[in-house]
Formats: C-alpha cells, sequence, structure tokens
C-alpha cells in the first residue's frame, strides 16, 4: 500500500458515519500525518472511485467520499492499514516491542479463542501517561463465556502490568454491546474510541463486523473528541440524572446533552458528594447499564472501591443476576470495597419505589 492510499484509508477510517469532501479529507490528513498534498489525494481517490475501494458522490460544488464497504478488498486494505499503525507505532516506541510482541503470542494461545479481536485505544497518548487501554470483542454471546475465562484475561493483563510496569484498562464487550453502544444517539465511550485505535489482534475480524453492522442498515457514527466524566457539567449531570429517573430536589432542570449512564454514575463517583453518590444505586435500579463499560470506566478513573461498596448494597436490596456479575467481576479484579451508607441508601431507594 502506497502512502497516499494508507492515509487516506486511515483519515476516512477514523470518521465512519461522517463523509468528508476532499478539501476536509486533506486538512484532517494534514492534521494527522503532518502533510497532505491535495493534488497527490484528489489523483488517488480517483483511481481508488475506480477500484470501488471509496465513493466519490457530488454534493453541490463538493465531491464527498466514503468507504465502500461492498467491496471485499476494502477489509484487507483497512487491516493493512491497522498494521501499518502498529509498525509505525512500534518503531517510534521501540521498548513497546517486547510488550506487543508477548501479547501477541499470549493471546494467540487457544485457550483465548473465544476472542474476536483487540484493539489498542489512543496508543500514543496513553503511552505517554504509562498506561495502555484495550477494547476487547468476545464470539458470541456474553452468557457464553465463563468466569473462569474472564479470569484468565484478568489475570495475563496483570501479569503484563507487573512485568513491564504499566496501567493496563481493559473493556470486554459482545459484538451485541458494541453494535449496540455504536449505534446510540447518546455520547458514550465506545462511539469516541474508534477515532484513535490500532486493531493488533485479528483486524479483519473487527472490520467484518464493522462491515456487517453496515449491512443491516444500522449507522456508525464515530466522534473525534473524547468525554471527560469530571469535565460533564453541572447542567448535563441533573439533566441526566432526571432522564435516568433521578430527579432532584432544588436543581433546576434545563435540557442537557443525552450521556450515557456508565459516564454519569462515573462523573458522580469522581466528584465524590455523599447526597449525589447515593443517586447511583437508583438509577442502576431503574435503567439498563452495560457493567462492562462501567467496570472499565470506573478502573481507569479509579472509583472502583465506591462502585463495588455501592453495588453490595444495591444487591442486598435488590438483588440481580447482573448486579452480582458485577461483583465478581470487581472481586477477581482484586478491588477493595469502600463501603457506602446502607441506611440512607435504603431511604432514599424506597422513596423513589425502587425497593
Amino acid at each position: 500500500m502506497d502512502e497516499t492510499t494508507f492515509r487516506i484509508l486511515d483519515t476516512l477510517s477514523r470518521a465512519l458515519g461522517r463523509p468528508l469532501s476532499i478539501n476536509e479529507l486533506t486538512r484532517r490528513i494534514e492534521t494527522l500525518h503532518g502533510t497532505a498534498d491535495y493534488k497527490n489525494i484528489y489523483e488517488k481517490l480517483q483511481t481508488l472511485n475506480k477500484d470501488t475501494i471509496i465513493n466519490l458522490t457530488k454534493t453541490g460544488r463538493s465531491q464527498i467520499t466514503t468507504l465502500n464497504f461492498n467491496n471485499y478488498l476494502l477489509i484487507d486494505l483497512l487491516a493493512e492499514t491497522e498494521l501499518r499503525r502498529k509498525q509505525d507505532l512500534l518503531r517510534n516506541r521501540r521498548e513497546l516491542q517486547m510488550f506487543f510482541l508477548e501479547l501477541d503470542t499470549y493471546f494467540n494461545d487457544p485457550q483465548f479463542q473465544f476472542l474476536q479481536s483487540i484493539s489498542c485505544i489512543s496508543p500514543v497518548k496513553n503511552i505517554r501517561l504509562n498506561r495502555i487501554e484495550f477494547l476487547i470483542l468476545l464470539k458470541g454471546s456474553r452468557e457464553r463465556i465463563t468466569i473462569k475465562e474472564l479470569n484468565a484475561v484478568h489475570e495475563l493483563i496483570r501479569l503484563l502490568q507487573s512485568i513491564h510496569n504499566i496501567k493496563i484498562d481493559y473493556l470486554m464487550l459482545s459484538k451485541d454491546e458494541f453494535i449496540d453502544f455504536l449505534k446510540s444517539e447518546e455520547t458514550n465511550p465506545l462511539r469516541e474510541m474508534l477515532a484513535d485505535k490500532i486493531t493488533f489482534l485479528y483486524p479483519q475480524s473487527f472490520w467484518l463486523d464493522i462491515r456487517s453492522t453496515l449491512e443491516k442498515g444500522i449507522h456508525i457514527r464515530i466522534e473525534q473528541i473524547a468525554t471527560n466524566p469530571a469535565k460533564i457539567s453541572e447542567q448535563d449531570l441533573v439533566y441526566n440524572l432526571a432522564r435516568f429517573g433521578y430527579r432532584e430536589i432544588g436543581s433546576e432542570l434545563k435540557q442537557g446533552k443525552d450521556i450515557c449512564i456508565e459516564y454519569i454514575i462515573t462523573a458522580i463517583l469522581l466528584r465524590n458528594r455523599a447526597r449525589r453518590i447515593e443517586a447511583i444505586p437508583i438509577i442502576l435500579a431503574k435503567n439498563k447499564s452495560n457493567y462492562n463499560l462501567l467496570i472499565f470506566l470506573c478502573q481507569k478513573y479509579e472509583v472502583s472501591s465506591r462502585l463495588l461498596g455501592l453495588l453490595k448494597i444495591l444487591n442486598k436490596i435488590k438483588q440481580a443476576k447482573e448486579t452480582q456479575g458485577a461483583i465478581e467481576i470487581l472481586q477477581i479484579r482484586k478491588i477493595k470495597e469502600i463501603k457506602a451508607n446502607e441506611r440512607s441508601i435504603r431511604q432514599k431507594m424506597r422513596l423513589y419505589n425502587v425497593t
């Protein structure tokens, strides 16, 4: 793959759901790769369009570029793009070569055959912070994955953390969970992760999953800016708490941005205000949430101990298989519980009719 083709496919794959004009594509390539020549990009786009790798659509005076997932060869090209990203990363950060060699060796073991793909999220940014972030997609439904298999992943990651003295946060999702987040209109981490990632294990499987999702008529829209839950505004917090069934007395309710419940809970835990924290069991009891994403966020922002204390009380008051499963995952990860005020939470849950 020549350099111009790589840059075009790299940039378009980071912007799924956002058709780009040739001018906008050129600007984004320059931002990502430092340089961009409009003439070379234009000529290469004509070739890729002729080969049906991309689509060029006339809109007014502009030509809009999109990836053509109807062409099977695109999957191989996108997998090659992932490999090139990985090579560029390891060329610039030689100290990571042994780490990725071990990842490839361990995760290709037959005991991990339930894994569909693994992506490294925002690798350059996170490595500067001495951390790694993984998105792990599973084959089939989550119900088919045993606690023993989940524990094997956790123990391997603990081993890698110890050997390389680096913090590793990981999110494991089934394909259905992954798709649900991608098609959601709420602000959520999955729609933000794909703007900057390297799929280093089974990249073809990853892009085949994306293609099958698009073939079902599901619109995928990648967000370019990641949300920091610590910076979610008070207005958005109050609005989303009310949206999830917890209307605060004395707080002015104004229209805000729809944000997923997992981000809202993490934001509350980061602020560490007792009155707000007691809202967490209520909104968890009233709404469907993805505990795997919630645990990932709480691990990333180091508030898992508070979450565990709340989940244990919630499970006492309103027992649920999902809550018990989340408690077990946190215990597998050796999280130490910070106890919450059970009496106060019970009173508040009765007030909100969720006992």
